[in-house]
């Protein structure tokens, strides 16, 4: 028979355990399934460490499964972490995770569908835009999910608020650790003493710091409701875009005009490149980057000062 992970909605009142009771047969033992999902960056393989090493301390077996290939990029990670009396299968199938941790809030969206009917969520508020959604980087609208939720199962904790207050916003992650770790069935000190082999030694105070504020947060302290964002600062400025048309190869490259994000660049009827929509670049200099003829210009105009020059083509004749 397979115990559950207790699953605590309000841990006020409760006592720490002191071990993980078996049955005289020693089959009796917590088993349990918790998925950590986040950007790279966030801390998510340190999280699904802790937790399997507080399994392993406990005496259960452990199934770790990471996806961190993009983590560099800051893309998705994602960790899976399995324990119990003998555990065969490192992954989990949606709808059967006891503990969703989401250290950003559109990957909590995301992993949603891993929670069990009988699981939680235990979601940070903290909001990484992607590029992919910042639909238009002119105006500052962006496609992401702002909505709150509304299932009982969700935990929104305002992690990296809290992570501040400690000393270190990069322990975020560490405050989820503290109220996932007063719902599940193991002692206080397991957690602590992880945290203490885990943790960065020049960031272990934070970290201890930000791991008590997590044990310390209770459901009325829930971040405020999101609302629409205004325009990023970072945003608060243009830029003039110049394609010297003697230099580009146009159409046997199209460097600029399939990587350029806002879609500045058109094949002109000339055969080259053209920076029609100018209007719309962000300064992101990725076409100057990648322009294996150096044909491109871009400048940066502050908002609200006049353009010192026009965006355009120009042609310009090679010495020699």
């Amino acid at each position: 028979m397979t115990i559950r992970t207790e699953l605590l909605a309000d841990p006020a009142g409760t006592t720490d355990p002191t071990d993980i009771t078996t049955s005289a047969a020693g089959s009796v033992l917590p088993s349990g399934s918790v998925l950590i999902v986040g950007v790279g960056g966030q801390g998510v393989i340190m999280a699904s460490n802790i937790i399997a090493d507080v399994a392993l301390s406990n005496g259960l077996d452990v199934k770790n499964a990471e996806v961190h290939g993009m983590s560099q990029r800051g893309g998705m990670v994602t960790s899976q972490v399995r324990f119990g009396a003998e555990v065969y299968s490192t992954l989990m199938e949606p709808g059967t995770a006891d503990f969703v941790v989401a250290l950003e809030w559109a990957e909590a969206l995301r992993s949603f569908a891993f929670l069990a009917p009988t699981g939680m969520l235990i979601a940070s508020s903290q909001r990484i835009i992607p590029p992919a959604a910042l639909s238009n980087r002119v105006t500052g609208r962006f496609d992401y999910p702002l909505e709150g939720w509304t299932d009982p199962r969700a935990l929104r904790v305002d992690a990296r608020g809290l992570a501040q207050g400690a000393g270190d916003v990069r322990a975020a992650a560490t405050v989820l650790l503290g109220v996932l770790s007063n719902r599940m069935p193991f002692p206080v000190k397991s957690w602590r003493e992880a945290l203490k082999r885990w943790a960065p030694v020049k960031a272990l105070q934070a970290n201890e710091r930000s791991f008590e504020l997590g044990r310390g947060w209770r459901t009325a302290e829930a971040a405020p409701a999101a609302t629409k964002t205004g325009r990023p600062p970072e945003l608060e400025t243009t830029s003039s875009v110049t394609v010297n048309a003697s230099w580009c190869k146009g159409a046997a490259c199209s460097i600029c005009v399939d990587v350029c994000p806002e879609r500045v660049f058109v094949m002109g009827p000339e055969g080259f490149a053209v920076p029609a929509n100018a209007q719309r670049c962000t300064g992101c200099n990725l076409c100057m980057k990648l322009c294996p003829d150096f044909a491109i210009e871009v400048a940066a105009i502050e908002a609200g000062k006049p353009k010192t020059g026009v965006s355009g083509a120009r042609k310009e004749v090679r010495n020699g």
